[in-house]
């Protein structure tokens, strides 16, 4: 199968139809990170389509795989971020609204074959502070390193290696409260 960089230069060469592979690749997982920010489906497809809109539009040079995966996950979340300082000028969530939140979750982690313990450690993160869902998203989902989650999320990776160390206690907690074993956490 074709990686997300071979598909970006193609892009970038003028063939259209390499932004499908792209998109193949990354959809669901940048939604399901968007979807830890705002909490709505809908929302987090808007953001996850602009995010591709702006990586067409802005073409950076990028000469390594996880550079294209860091820098779309940093314009999701950049975006992400924007949309919910708008949502909280305008009012709160509704109700109804955080009733649908676990089924468009579950919707996105059913899609993306995730095995039965990922969607149960999905679910617990998504009990975490934003930023704590945002370090352990990126590092144990995305498989990203240090230096490239810091990138992601604007800290140094002094920063980002304390706070996966705090997400981590956080989770242990949530997880241990919910009676799962938490020993390889």
């Amino acid at each position: 199968m074709e990686n997300g960089l071979e598909s970006y230069l193609r892009f970038l060469k003028g063939e259209q139809s390499a932004m499908k592979v792209i998109v193949q690749l990354y959809w669901d997982s940048m939604l399901l990170f968007t979807n830890g920010y705002v909490h709505n489906l809908s929302d987090a497809e808007d953001i996850a389509q602009e995010a591709l809109i702006k990586l067409s539009i802005k073409r950076p040079k990028l000469t390594h795989e996880n550079q294209l995966k860091s820098y779309l996950f940093k314009i999701c979340r950049n975006l992400a971020i924007n949309h919910l300082k708008k949502e909280k000028r305008r009012s709160d969530m509704s109700q109804e609204l955080t009733e649908n939140i676990e089924d468009e979750t579950q919707e996105i982690t059913s899609r993306m074959e995730m095995n039965d313990s990922a969607k149960m450690l999905n679910l617990a993160m998504q009990k975490l502070k934003t930023e704590y869902y945002e370090v352990l998203y990126l590092q144990y989902f995305e498989q990203l390193t240090i230096p490239e989650c810091a990138k992601v999320m604007k800290r140094t990776e002094r920063q980002t290696t304390a706070l996966g160390y705090q997400a981590r206690q956080a989770l242990r907690k949530i997880l241990e409260k919910e009676g799962f074993s938490v020993e390889n956490l």
